[in-house]
């Protein structure tokens, strides 16, 4: 017993070691502990005789048993971990996180990347690199090797009088100066130094206008004659852009914007992670551009509008559904009116809301189709533009109208009866499945199985129609971005109705049965939801990890010890030091410390493609944008809500939660697991906010033919027969109509605030022409001065003058000389002035301080004219601004 109590007292006087640093330090830490334990095992029958000292030996026992069963798991986990990575050297990279072991390193003096497949041709990298410094004059290039997937980038990124002179093609606007009027211009190269900022070449452009713009210089290099067959299996055409035909034949694996580290921190702590926090607009439409801008602030609206019925849909459900049959079947009526008031009120809210922002950006008033720049993949003969005078490509109609008629419009017939044979056969085996529950008498859940597989069934063709709706959009050759989106989404949005509601108007309108519509919706609903975010968010960062994964074995190869190679920075001497010896456990020592890896090696290695649903699209411009596939989604979750919510009035409900994390898992997806996207600028969402409405009016006949069919109609008015139920319900029908009609008219589509501003920006802005037009720039002549006219005076000087140079002409010998002079000369100066004249009504003319007036007079004269000039110059610059259009 004694031994046994020095024993205890000498595993409590030993430190232990809890963090595991090594088992040298685990081993010799447990060794008097275990020695204690074994003397207190063997005097345990001693200890049982004593009454007074058993406790005290109890418990040292148990903690000296809990103390050896942690040590002899980590000692074991620690030798497993080095047998492990004695197997396979690159475990402990696979195991370990990543900011443990790898730091990114920012790419300096890089915009853009521009990446090629592994094992690419040096003959087709020298042919691109020569077309780039030639065609793109300025454009910086700097050609990398990746030693982790064996690949060569090119770098690209352009000096501060190269950027200028794209952002004037672009017509990007940019703020003025105060002193000018302030607000947004296009940019003029002339005028650059009127504009905010302009002096400082490191922040006059943003990362993201600089990539844009960078993107823009990429798309203007077009092939020439000599550019058709210089590389085998890339067929060009003459005056075809470049670098999208080679993105669509593989040639370039991918191009891509760079992160801006320090303001994606910002993004990440401000808005993925502030859950119930406002989204920072600005900040993402300077990072991400104004298109997905515009989506999160729709998402965003719709999310805070989804409260009201969500809220009402609750109430309805728990309070009335299943208590009174009368007061249940006005509700139900009252419900889905309500559906359609919420929807109308919700659209034209979001139009208002759109302007606000689009006014704020600038973006309200885009130029005119005719003067934007082709799409960089729009294919056709070259021809002298009508409007620009340049060379461009151009489509004849009737191609275009041949193919959509004739192979299009069958395609889309033929996928559409497809998915009509998949819901018959869905619900012959929701049938057989409901039977065999029956008979065996399973629970109830078990008969959603059919309707979440219907769910994942129809994601799947959404996906595989989508590829063949992108083929159809590029066969078709649209000349603008906007056209090409425009169609593929009138393409895609059919199907996806169709597909999506087909079973919903199966079940409600052919087979009647409001039970099984209910259940229908909820499955669907609440699938899609969990299908859509799983697939958005939770895949994608699981590729991500799975690829990270990958790139630790492949950085690990390349940056092992035994190697030469060394990464970039500084190396710790130790480190050095311990890469030249053999041993084992240095070797581990130097396989966990962190190495630096470029950031562009580390983004073109980790996202191979930018989002799995939208890779597939032809154009750089629209490859990137991950809001389509989002907008689609929602388009559906709104049909879902509006068109049979009165079937299942918990469907706001359901949308609002999935929503809130639709809105952080989009965030999450573009701030940690997808590449940085191109920047784009929009006035507002586009064709989506017509479905959106077409979906509103489709709602409406929805909602009254539920009503009709459902039988509320038949027990609030047993009396009525059919005839009378059916004009009952069209003129319910007409009533929403026009309740719609007026809520439409009432709400004005532009904010009043917004109108009075563009009505003040219209007046000042032709009050700022006038007075240019009436004010002349004040001469360098010192003693001269400007003096507004009379016309009268004028004409009178002019036929005096005349008729004196008339009489000299006839009395001179030389007559004929002064004849010609006379008419080529005096008259057309008279003609001139007398067309200046139809367009005002003073003329300008400098005359001399010998005309009358003193030298001060003069001079104060012309001092108020220059102020006046300056400030109608300034108002005129400040009102010409994209963001402002014509009142």
């Amino acid at each position: 017993m004694p031994a046994g109590g020095e024993g205890s007292a000498a595993a409590e006087q030993q430190p232990i070691n809890r963090g595991g640093d090594g088992p040298e330090t685990m081993t010799t830490s447990a060794s008097p502990a275990t020695a204690s334990y074994e003397e207190c095992a063997n005097g345990n029958s001693t200890a049982a005789t004593s009454a007074s000292a058993e406790p005290t030996v109890t418990l040292a026992a148990d903690g000296l048993r809990r103390r050896k069963v942690i040590h002899a798991a980590k000692e074991t986990l620690d030798k497993a971990s080095r047998l492990l990575r004695r197997k396979i050297p690159c475990t402990g990279h696979l195991m370990t996180p990543r900011r443990l072991w790898i730091q990114k390193v920012p790419t300096q003096e890089c915009d853009v990347v521009m990446m090629f497949p592994s094992g690419s041709n040096d003959e087709t990298l020298m042919w691109l690199l020569g077309r780039l410094r030639a065609g793109s004059p300025g454009l910086v290039v700097h050609v990398r090797h990746h030693a982790s997937s064996d690949s060569y980038g090119f770098y690209l990124t352009a000096p501060f009088a190269v950027l200028l002179k794209a952002a004037e093609e672009v017509h990007l606007p940019k703020r003025l100066r105060q002193e000018y009027g302030g607000g947004l211009k296009e940019f003029v190269g002339s005028e650059a130094t009127c504009f905010e900022g302009s002096d400082d070449e490191s922040l006059f452009f943003t990362t993201q206008e600089r990539q844009s713009l960078v993107l823009h210089l990429l798309h203007t290099l077009r092939a020439g004659p000599h550019d058709l067959n210089c590389i085998p299996g890339l067929k060009l055409v003459d005056g075809q852009a470049i670098i999208p035909k080679c993105l669509s034949s593989g040639i370039i694996s991918q191009v891509f914007p760079l992160h801006e580290l320090p303001a994606l921190e910002k993004l990440q702590r401000t808005w993925v992670r502030a859950f119930l926090s406002p989204q920072p607009l600005d900040d993402i439409s300077r990072y991400f551009g104004v298109k997905i801008t515009m989506y999160f602030a729709w998402l965003g609206h719709y999310t805070t509008a989804l409260i009201v019925p969500a809220a009402v849909g609750v109430i309805y459900w728990v309070g009335i559904i299943g208590r009174n049959q009368a007061v249940e079947d006005v509700a139900y009526v009252l419900f889905s009116v309500f559906n359609v008031i919420w929807a109308t009120v919700y659209l034209e809210t979001w139009k208002r809301r759109g302007a606000e922002l689009a006014y704020r950006w600038g973006t309200l008033d885009q130029r005119d189709d005719l003067l934007v720049e082709p799409r960089p993949l729009f294919t056709g003969t070259l021809e002298i533009s009508p409007v620009t005078g340049r060379l461009e490509p151009t489509y004849p109609r009737w191609k275009r109208n041949v193919f959509r008629y004739f192979v299009s419009v069958p395609i889309v017939a033929i996928c559409l009866f497809f998915v009509f044979i998949v819901m018959i056969l869905s619900f012959q085996i929701q049938d057989w499945w409901d039977r065999r529950l029956e008979a065996a008498g399973y629970g109830f859940w078990l008969s959603y199985v059919p309707k979440v597989l219907l769910a994942v069934v129809i994601a799947l063709m959404d996906e595989a129609y989508f590829k063949v709706a992108v083929w159809l959009n590029d066969m078709e050759n649209y000349r603008l971005d906007t056209e090409y989106e425009n169609h593929l989404i009138y393409k895609v949005a059919l199907f996806q109705f169709v597909n999506s509601f087909l079973s919903l108007f199966y079940i409600a309108f052919y087979i009647q049965d409001q039970e099984r519509l209910k259940e229908q919706l909820a499955a669907l609903l609440i699938a899609r939801q969990v299908i859509g975010n799983l697939k958005e968010s939770a895949v994608p960062y699981l590729i991500e990890q799975l690829r990270l994964a990958r790139l630790s074995f492949e950085l690990f190869g390349a940056l092992s010890p035994s190697e030469a190679r060394s990464p970039p920075g500084e190396v710790p001497s130790e480190e050095k030091e311990a890469a030249e010896t053999n041993n084992e456990e240095d070797k581990e020592h130097k396989a966990k410390q962190p190495r630096n890896v470029s950031q562009a090696e580390l983004e073109s290695s980790l996202y191979r493609v930018g989002h799995p649903t939208n890779s597939l699209l032809s154009d750089v411009a629209f490859k990137y944008d991950g809001a389509f596939s989002e907008h689609l989604e929602m388009l559906s979750q709104l049909g879902y809500v509006c068109l049979f919510s009165s079937a299942f009035p918990l469907a706001a409900f359901a949308a609002l939660l999935g929503n809130l994390l639709e809105l952080r898992g989009d965030a999450f997806k573009l701030c940690f697991v997808l590449q940085r996207p191109f920047g784009r600028r929009v006035s507002n969402i586009g064709t989506w906010q017509n479905a959106m409405e077409a979906m509103g009016l489709v709602a409406i006949l929805v909602n009254c033919a539920l009503i009709g069919l459902s039988g509320q109609v038949q027990r609030m008015f047993p009396e009525m027969s059919a005839t009378q139920t059916i004009l009952l319900i069209v003129a319910l029908e007409h009533i929403m109509l026009a309740i719609r009609f007026v809520i439409i008219c009432a709400i004005p589509d532009i904010p009043s605030w917004v109108a009075t501003e563009m009505a003040k920006v219209e007046f000042l802005r032709r009050e700022a022409v006038r007075r240019l037009s009436s004010t002349p720039s004040p001469t360098d002549h010192q003693p001269a001065t400007v003096i507004g006219m009379p016309i009268q005076r004028m004409m009178l000087d002019i036929a005096v003058l005349s008729i004196y140079y008339s009489t000299l002409l006839i009395q001179s010998r030389y007559y004929y000389c002064y004849y010609c002079i006379l008419y080529y000369t005096i008259i057309p100066i008279s003609v001139l002035v007398f067309l200046g004249f139809l367009r005002s009504s003073r003329w300008r003319f400098v005359v001399s301080p010998a005309d009358g007036a003193s030298e001060e007079e003069l001079r104060q004269q012309q001092q108020r004219c220059a102020e006046e000039l300056a400030s109608a110059r300034s108002s005129y610059r400040g009102l010409s601004q994209p963001g402002t259009p014509t009142v």
